[in-house]
């Protein structure tokens, strides 16, 4: 069983990737085309939108995942099946619940490479993507380090730990230099921008450099009318879904201490979590359809089989999770359901067919 294992993992796997790499292909066809339209605003060249498309690609590939891993999966078991391999397997006294074992292992690699591509490929590419396309457009002096953000405003240079979704600085210091000579640092623990574009710094420490002494001040709040340019921030923040479980942890925990709405980042988290195991569903939605029409149907009818399949779980994914936080469900709620439900049709299936 173990050689017939790895020929059926082979299959799927080959196909899923194929599957995937078109896919992927497509949407930066589409995306690059799109983005053709902002070369020429600051600095964005054509080779600026090239690398920005290039680097959004393993997003994209996370994104794409669970649709073509079904795709995948019911081309490469649709062939054995048109080839009659399936059928001799079955004759050779091999079970359909066996196949389907060998399909999950196949499912597990293929869940260790989603898990690769969303925590450590996506996170670093899509951080850079956003900041190459947004210093490109701003022309602003930036630079993005291990210790954070840097900005220069005039005199001053900003560094920002952290940028929330909207905007929100986390863990901000402020150096004032004249004539080359640092006269004051200011650090805040956040700051926030007020509608008339100023920013609100929160629980602020200053302290300033005299010639002989060192004067540290405190207080609660302090505005700023030029402290950070809005529009290179909402470049920087990436959102939630692009970032790694490690920072979305610690995002929550941020919003949470400081009572801030974190229903959003909390089901970013979730999706996070659950999108290893929506591969693995996938693959045993395929097997009901590829055993049901082996003695009718081709390759065209388990694409449209499998296309309608990938967007009605994407649709209710969106649809559940969305609906269930404006009616105050739990995020880890939310995202269950689809899974949940569409486990129940693939085991149902498979009781059908076996």
């Amino acid at each position: 069983m173990s050689l017939i294992a790895r020929y059926i993992g082979k299959t799927v796997l080959l196909n899923t990737l194929l599957v995937l790499l078109v896919l992927v292909a497509l949407t930066g066809i589409f995306a690059f085309i799109g983005e053709l339209d902002d070369v020429g605003r600051g600095s964005y060249s054509v080779s600026s939108a090239m690398i920005y498309v290039l680097l959004k690609m393993p997003g994209s590939a996370y994104e794409l995942f669970p649709p073509a891993v079904l795709l995948g999966s019911l081309l490469g078991l649709g062939a054995l099946a048109t080839h009659s391999e399936l059928t001799v397997m079955r004759s050779a006294g091999i079970s359909i619940l066996q196949i389907a074992r060998s399909v999950a292992l196949i499912g597990l690699v293929l869940m260790l490479l989603v898990v690769l591509i969303g925590e450590f490929l996506m996170p670093n590419a899509e951080r850079q993507a956003h900041e190459i396309r947004t210093a490109a457009m701003s022309e602003r002096v930036s630079l993005s380090t291990r210790t954070g953000f840097w900005a220069k405003t005039g005199p001053l240079f900003v560094n920002i730990k952290s940028v929330l979704a909207d905007t929100t600085l986390v863990d901000v210091s402020i150096y004032d230099f004249k004539e080359g000579v640092l006269k004051s640092v200011v650090r805040a623990e956040k700051a926030i921008q007020q509608d008339n574009g100023h920013w609100r710094l929160e629980l602020v420490r200053r302290t300033r450099f005299e010639e002989t002494s060192l004067n540290t001040e405190q207080s609660e709040t302090e505005i700023w009318p030029n402290l950070v340019n809005a529009e290179l921030l909402t470049g920087l923040s990436v959102p939630a879904e692009s970032m790694s479980v490690a920072n979305l942890f610690s995002q929550i925990s941020y919003l949470k201490r400081n009572q801030l709405d974190s229903r959003f980042t909390e089901l970013a988290l979730w999706t996070k979590l659950t999108n290893p195991l929506s591969t693995l569903i996938m693959l045993m939605l395929s097997l009901p359809f590829v055993f049901a029409s082996q003695r009718a149907g081709g390759v065209g009818q388990k694409m449209f089989i499998g296309i309608l399949l990938g967007i009605g779980y994407f649709l209710l994914n969106r649809l559940v999770t969305h609906l269930g936080l404006a009616n105050g469900l739990s995020p880890a709620i939310s995202t269950m359901i689809p899974l949940l439900l569409f486990s129940a049709i693939a085991v149902l299936g498979l009781r059908r067919v076996t």
